[in-house]
């Protein structure tokens, strides 16, 4: 019942503050301007005047706080799996699926920019989102992956840190994606796990010795959740869990998700 009720109210408009490009207390001046009534949000995760609730603001685009890149759309719970991830300046990460580059640009800004994020997107579209972000965030550190044969010296491995936030059901994020209640059939989360697990085992390969691997959905299901991870430790014994856990809107206040944690010998 919770659930349900959570999923047929508005959804909240989070923004994450830029750090590459304003303070906190430049982007709070600069919304004052722009009439833009906001509120600061925290979780554990998040830390303090990183996320801000826009209660009501101007046409984004207008904005000049927005055109310089102080801030990028983001639910808090999308943050999470790049703290687990905990890329330091210097690293080279991977994000697998990265488009349209909220969690690539948070790698950016908690490296400061320094080291080396291979965002990798099959779709030149959804690349191109991400180049988009990336240009306007101030993010020079990101590198544009594209599937094929070649790999260039910027964009091959290994890596210190691969994020692999898969394509899932989306059934934590209903209440945003109204067409998931209708679209969806109960097959798709044994379906999407078999893809899932690929792709891990796929990221496993593109990792150093004593590098960490974060699996994240926005799913509620442990058929794409709890039970990926317990395969993906059955075919890779080098592997162990360090951190799972499960956001549940209705008692976290944010979009639902799940991540977990790996790091290997």
């Amino acid at each position: 019942q919770p659930l349900l009720e959570w999923n047929n109210t508005p959804p909240a408009t989070y923004a994450r503050l830029n750090t590459l490009r304003a303070t906190a207390d430049q982007l709070a001046g600069a919304w004052k301007e722009e009439e833009v009534a906001f509120e600061a949000r925290t979780w554990d995760w998040t830390g303090e005047q990183l996320v801000f609730e826009l209660q009501s603001h101007p046409p984004l685009k207008k904005m000049p706080s927005f055109q310089r890149g102080w801030f990028y759309l983001q639910d808090p719970s999308t943050l999470l799996a790049v703290r687990e991830l905990d890329p330091r300046p210097g690293d080279a990460v991977l994000d697998l699926c990265a488009a349209p580059g909220g969690k690539t640009t948070f790698c950016a800004q908690i490296m400061g920019n320094r080291g080396r994020v291979v965002a990798h997107d099959p779709d030149g579209r959804r690349r191109e989102l991400i180049r988009q972000n990336c240009a306007r965030l101030g993010v020079t550190c990101v590198h544009l992956a594209a599937p094929g044969p070649i790999m260039l010296p910027e964009t091959s491995g290994p890596f210190d840190r691969v994020l692999v936030d898969v394509p899932c059901s989306n059934t934590g994020v209903m209440r945003r994606r109204l067409d998931v209640r209708w679209r969806l059939r109960a097959e798709e989360f044994s379906e999407s796990a078999g893809t899932q697990v690929k792709m891990l085992r796929r990221a496993a390969n593109d990792l150093k010795p004593g590098g960490a691997l974060v699996y994240s959905t926005c799913s509620l299901e442990p058929e794409e959740n709890e039970a990926v991870a317990k395969q993906f430790l059955a075919d890779q014994p080098d592997f162990r869990l360090e951190s799972e856990h499960q956001l549940l809107p209705f008692r976290d206040s944010v979009d639902g998700a799940y991540v977990a944690r790996f790091t290997n010998r």
